[in-house]
């Protein structure tokens, strides 16, 4: 071998060795793929719930440092729920369909996104047709109510001081929620620093902080929290497992804020239909136009995510596929906020819309015609934590017999006629912008980027 062919081997020998996983890489790659997804903390019936506030981890930066990216124990995030009407199989029933999008100020704050396409478009069209109060009122109220507000939150991670073992939770509180607590905890932090001005805060210090109280109480059928930091509890410390347990979870930017492709384009798609409705052509606008390629310009150039609800006899099928579980809690928290029962038309439609996403999952579940929405979303939720992988399709015995065998009356989910005929429509209260605390239910997987 000829020193010039050496040479080329060793350095093929080189390269590889010098771009090997180290221990270091590998034992951070490992804890990184291996943290468990977090579950969200709700309360579902009327009671005090206590919870710990859990401080915010820190991150490391290019040098090792650790370094906190935002100081407290919550993140912000502005949401809004679209919602798609799409024609069901062979002429069938419509179906619903909801996704939910961040704020892309918000969520590629990072990438240098300045604009919003929904604010865009609100702004726009209330500057074009700024005569027109009625469209314009409607168009700045909430999503639930037609609307283009966005739902304001705060998320932060907590444990549950009565299911301790359950370990972190993340909580989601709108933000007249979050300033009631807030400013309870600036009161009581005020009060703690006359007697040791190096007082760290009261509910989320991580060696000594005080349960927060949170009591639900139902009015006219309406859900309201009322929050205490309850002193004479004591001061909880965490333990060191716990903080260990909360340096591996995900950083909350991570777990709430998602804005990809399919984002972008669910969102061009419901403000064309929006455009349709109202009969203006807003989305033709030059501003819209400039918004839509900012946005895009910071989306990765290896996001190959789309959203799509064709018009095709499989668009019931697309729609099931686009809503997850996690907006399906969202519309139920929004209706127990305001008041709307399962028997109202939106109850009706969001019963119809889990219905679709049983079936679209192969979830083993019946539903009784006694059950709550709430009852049928613990049971998916349940129902996906066990399920098993799909099975190899077993061959049939008996020769010619090729007709699937009918399940037993008994076995039967319920039908859609089965439910109330006539459901009754509840008044709203349209005056709520903030979306109410989210009700409790069994641990299940983090919100998934939708």
């Amino acid at each position: 071998m000829s020193e010039l062919e050496n040479s080329a081997k060793m350095s093929v020998f080189g390269i590889f060795e010098s771009t090997q996983e180290t221990f270091e890489e590998a034992k951070k790659k490992s804890s990184e793929e291996s943290r468990k997804s977090t579950s969200y903390f709700r309360m579902a019936k009327d009671g005090t719930y206590n919870i710990r506030v859990l401080p915010l981890a820190p991150v490391q930066d290019e040098q090792g440092n650790w370094v906190l990216e935002r100081k407290g124990y919550e993140y912000p995030t502005r949401e809004f729920m679209l919602k798609f009407a799409v024609p069901g199989k062979n002429g069938g029933k419509e179906k619903t369909v909801y996704t939910s999008v961040c704020d892309a100020r918000i969520a590629l704050k990072k990438k240098g996104a300045d604009v919003d396409l929904i604010d865009t478009y609100l702004n726009t069209a209330c500057t074009i047709y700024a005569d027109d109060e009625t469209m314009c009122k409607k168009l700045r109220s909430t999503g639930f109510s037609g609307g283009l507000k966005f739902d304001s939150r705060r998320y932060m991670y907590i444990i549950d001081l009565d299911n301790r073992k359950d370990g972190i939770q993340l909580l989601a509180l709108s933000y007249s929620q979050y300033k009631d607590m807030d400013d309870r905890k600036l009161a009581t932090w005020e009060k703690a620093r006359k007697n040791n001005p190096k007082a760290m805060c009261p509910i989320s210090a991580p060696q000594g902080a005080y349960p927060v109280e949170i009591k639900r109480s139902t009015e006219n059928g309406k859900a309201s929290y009322s929050f205490n930091i309850d002193i004479m509890a004591g001061l909880d410390a965490l333990s060191e497992a716990e903080l260990t347990a909360l340096m591996d979870a995900p950083r909350l930017p991570d777990q709430i804020y998602s804005y990809r492709r399919r984002h972008l384009e669910a969102t061009i798609e419901y403000l064309k239909r929006l455009d349709e409705r109202l009969g203006i052509n807003i989305m033709e606008e030059q501003a819209i136009k400039d918004c839509i390629d900012k946005i895009s310009m910071c989306l990765p150039s290896d996001d190959t995510s789309h959203f799509s609800l064709s018009d095709s006899a499989s668009a019931s099928q697309d729609a099931a596929a686009e809503t997850t579980l996690d907006s399906l809690w969202e519309i139920y928290d929004k209706l127990q906020e305001q008041g709307v029962d399962d028997k109202s038309d939106e109850g009706q439609e969001l019963r119809t819309s889990i219905r679709e996403y049983i079936d679209s999952h192969e979830l083993d579940i019946k539903i009784r015609r006694s059950m709550t929405n709430y009852d049928i979303l613990c049971e998916i939720e349940a129902a996906e934590k066990t399920k098993p992988s799909k099975p190899e399709p077993e061959e049939d015995d008996e020769e010619g017999d090729d007709e699937p065998q009918m399940p037993q009356a008994e076995d039967e989910p319920e039908d859609d006629e089965d439910e109330e005929k006539a459901p009754v429509r509840r008044s709203q209260n349209d005056d709520t912008a903030e979306p109410a605390v989210r009700p409790a239910r069994r641990a299940h997987s983090a919100r998934r980027p939708q």
